[in-house]
């Protein structure tokens, strides 16, 4: 997968005539929903000898505005960009959403991505919106200001993925289950483990195990607690301990003595449902 800046692509066009279909969205924790639209983004590119590309922002448009209030987030960029490279696809542009970039109606923001690359298509959630004033343009009025910028493209829109229980599946949802530590249902919605990446962090070691202390950490952590957890190192090794959550940090401990090099995540689950 090919990492870009949004804007650079705009200015160089190295990709405009290329056919490619495109998802835009914040993708806060990659969860089955967002997973859901983006295997249909690789579905219709292959099926169709196109590229795929994805489109976020550097940071949540939302919390930038102040509309909603500043939270951790659910996984590390790193985190993201791996899980896009394992789905399959090709461009990853990220958006520096600076204050002047923050100004752009709808209109204009989509002109910008009709003029990245040759766009054949658009996959969105029902819940997509964009630009000023707030949300100028949303999943409904998508189709029209599309074919207006790039004639005979289409815009897809898959169903919400729902929970057991009947619920919207949402970052949102998945920040309510972490904080109440409800982590079964966390990873029915992510479909994978809640992991941490701990690639940039240094714990302390401590007599009963190696503590990260909660200020080190970007990434929302789970209501404090006790949690089996899997210790994934970058040479492929996997340790199993239990991971105690508490005000100060995170509390590593097994019955065997911990490496601290080379650890790359920590994978939670609820007590007794690690398989």
């Amino acid at each position: 997968m090919k990492i870009h800046m949004f804007m650079d692509l705009s200015r160089t066009k190295i990709l405009k005539d290329v056919p490619m279909v495109v998802s835009v969205g914040v993708f806060d924790g990659l969860h089955e929903g967002h997973l859901s639209i983006l295997r249909r983004v690789k579905e219709i590119a292959d099926s169709n000898k196109m590229e795929s590309m994805v489109i976020t922002f550097d940071r949540n448009p939302k919390m930038a505005a102040k509309s909603i209030e500043h939270h951790d987030q659910l996984m590390t960029d790193r985190q993201r960009n791996e899980l896009l490279a394992s789905l399959g696809i090709d461009h990853l542009a990220i958006i520096d959403f600076c204050p002047e970039f923050s100004k752009l109606t709808g209109e204009e923001f989509l002109a910008l991505i009709s003029g990245l690359c040759r766009l054949e298509a658009m996959v969105v959630g029902e819940d997509f919106r964009c630009g000023v004033p707030t949300s100028s343009v949303g999943s409904v009025q998508l189709p029209e200001h599309l074919n207006r910028l790039s004639p005979g493209s289409f815009v897809e829109i898959p169903p919400f993925v729902l929970t057991k229980d009947g619920e919207i599946t949402s970052s949102s949802l998945v920040r309510k289950k972490l904080l109440e530590g409800a982590l079964e249902g966390v990873q029915s919605m992510l479909g994978r483990p809640y992991t941490l990446d701990l690639v940039s962090h240094t714990p302390i070691s401590t007599v009963k195990g190696l503590l990260y202390r909660t200020e080190s950490f970007s990434q929302l952590l789970p209501k404090e607690g006790v949690y089996d957890a899997t210790l994934a190192y970058a040479d492929s090794r996997e340790v199993d301990l239990v991971a105690h959550v508490m005000a100060e940090g995170v509390l590593l401990s097994s019955m065997a003595e911990l490496n601290a090099d080379g650890i790359s995540y920590l994978s939670l689950y609820a007590k007794g449902s690690r398989t």
